[in-house]
């Protein structure tokens, strides 16, 4: 199991992360750069690795590398879109900006997925599942009624 897909399946799961990975994935769930140095840049990539461990803890089961690939890329686009890289510039190829925006987020997970999964570890439990909607019975009385709509003057 590689790191990403391990930390989606707890996060997915509901249950809490150790301390041990804690530090290191702190900064994907909008946790404030401790240095004082970060750049802008840094702060970009944070924000495509959260869209990337977002798109693994919604988007569970194996073989579902593309549709978490297409869910991701276009709000990693939008990153793209609002960061320095791009600012002050008009994109004039649109289908080109897509494939580097969806090899960018190929390219966090695979950086992600390259992590070590030793020090992925859980704490708690599981939050229960959310029963299926049952229907509510009908009375006896509105068992055989026939709605007529009011009709206005």
């Amino acid at each position: 199991m590689t790191f990403l897909s391990k930390l989606g399946k707890f996060l997915a799961q509901g249950i809490s992360m150790a301390a041990g990975v804690w530090p290191l994935v702190a900064p994907l769930f909008g946790s404030k750069v401790s240095s004082a140095t970060a750049t802008i840049v840094g702060n970009d990539l944070t924000s495509v690795g959260q869209v990337v461990v977002q798109a693994e803890a919604l988007i569970q089961g194996s073989g579902t590398g593309p549709q978490k690939l297409a869910a991701a890329a276009p709000l990693v686009a939008n990153i793209v879109k609002t960061s320095e890289l791009v600012a002050g510039h008009s994109i004039a190829n649109e289908s080109l900006f897509i494939q580097g925006c969806t090899d960018l987020t190929n390219a966090v997970a695979e950086i992600l997925n390259s992590l070590s999964t030793a020090n992925v570890n859980s704490s708690g439990t599981p939050v229960p599942t959310v029963p299926p909607p049952t229907t509510a019975p009908v009375p006896a009385v509105m068992a055989n009624a026939v709605f007529v709509p009011k009709t206005t003057k």
